[in-house]
Formats: structure tokens, sequence, C-alpha cells
């Protein structure tokens, strides 16, 4: 079973939990990770996650729906 998230965490909180997430499956980015753009972190990040992170940053505004379409493989993403 596979738990999603119901709320979409405020803006800062993204970020910050992604960065997290990238840094647990890539420990050599730990040093650059302030300087990445949302894309980049969610390239670097478990594909496992990726389609949900994109959700929220399209979201909250962070990424456009050409830049979230990258992660999200469906037909009609809003």
């Amino acid at each position: 079973m596979e738990l999603k998230r119901r709320i979409t965490p405020k803006k800062s909180t993204i970020r910050k939990e992604l960065e997290s997430y990238v840094i647990a499956w890539n420990k050599p980015l730990k040093y650059g990770i302030d300087s990445m753009s949302y894309i980049d972190l969610l390239r670097n990040a478990h594909p496992a996650y990726r389609d949900s992170y994109a959700r929220d940053l399209r979201e909250v505004g962070h990424i456009s729906k050409s830049e979230a379409s990258e992660f999200i493989k469906m037909i009609g993403i809003n």
C-alpha cells in the first residue's frame, strides 16, 4: 500500500522536503543542493517521489505545466 500526501505543503516546506529526499538518495549532492533549481532537484530525486513533488510544485506555481509534464505521466495535468 502506497501512502500519498493529502494536503499540499507550504511553499518553503516543499523545497526542504525535496532536498531531504535528494540527499537521502544521492549523498554526494549534499554540498551543491542549495544552488539547484526545482527541476534539477526533481531529476535527482528517487523516481517514486518525482510525480508527487512535481504536482505539489505545479500547484504552488514553482514550475510550469510543461516542466511538470516531464515527471507526471498523465495525459491531462491541471
